[in-house]
């Protein structure tokens, strides 16, 4: 006879992780997140470079309707009159005024070529500026008009008007002059090339997480931009013609704005 208690059998934990399991499976987890990350942000720059391109879109099409009532683009007459709070006022010979966009400021400058971002003061007399602002700035900014001076006036718009458009097509062309009466406005029939003159461009490109290294001027990256006859598309500007020397802006040849012939020319 055998006394005693007879052998126990242990029951083992079906489907329990040990703990080195457990930290195999967090680092195979943590390794795929690593691989996800890279192809996610690439499709968030996608998305909002799409939507770049829509808000590019949606402005040249206000441009050319207004065109299409006053038979020009968007123009601020150098020396021209501005409404202020306390009626119209006088702005000084060579330079360029306008009531801004924020209720009751008005700017100044000495620079035409500064249309490429106070065009929307000119546009504000014809469209709603609270409704339409968000298509004036880069996806990735705040789209709600500022209410404040925090932020200068020409950070306030991204979106920036081809230089091509703001004066006659001989400023860009041989034998060049520097003189005033060449800063005038333009008609969509003097676009001799529409599909490759780049008539606005998204000068901000804040969606990207990392700003891209600058050449000539511009973001050595794809950039949202609309050619005159209203398509979008996001190219390198780094990769556009090479621009001819502004002499009314110090012989400066940015690409986009200085392009040969103006208006009559092409970008790409």
């Amino acid at each position: 006879m055998l006394f005693g208690n007879s052998p126990m059998k242990h029951k083992s934990s079906a489907g329990a992780f040990t703990l080195i399991e457990l930290l195999i499976a967090i680092g195979i987890i943590g390794v795929l997140i690593s691989l996800m990350l890279p192809a996610l942000g690439k499709m968030r720059i996608t998305a909002r470079q799409t939507k770049g391109m829509a808000n590019l879109r949606s402005v040249a099409t206000t441009f050319a309707q207004y065109a299409g009532q006053y038979q020009v683009y968007p123009f601020i007459q150098p020396g021209g009159r501005i409404q202020g709070p306390h009626g119209e006022m006088d702005v000084p010979e060579g330079f360029i005024g306008c009531s801004w966009i924020r209720p009751g400021a008005m700017i100044m400058s000495s620079d035409p070529f500064e249309m490429e971002w106070m065009w929307a003061a000119a546009m504000s007399k014809f469209i709603d500026v609270e409704t339409n602002y968000p298509t004036w700035v880069s996806p990735g900014l705040p789209e709600r008009l500022p209410d404040s001076e925090d932020i200068e006036p020409r950070e306030q718009i991204s979106i920036r008007l081809s230089n091509a458009f703001i004066a006659r097509p001989e400023l860009f062309g041989p034998n060049a002059k520097d003189d005033p009466k060449m800063i005038a406005p333009c008609k969509p029939e003097d676009v001799l090339s529409p599909s490759s003159k780049v008539m606005l461009f998204d000068a901000h490109v804040a969606y990207y997480p990392k700003r891209p290294a600058v050449v000539d001027s511009h973001y050595d990256a794809p950039t949202p931009m609309a050619f005159a006859d209203g398509h979008a598309d996001a190219k390198n500007p780094v990769n556009a013609k090479e621009g001819v020397p502004n002499v009314m802006r110090g012989g400066s040849k940015i690409k986009l704005h200085s392009t040969p012939n103006g208006i009559r020319g092409q970008d790409y």
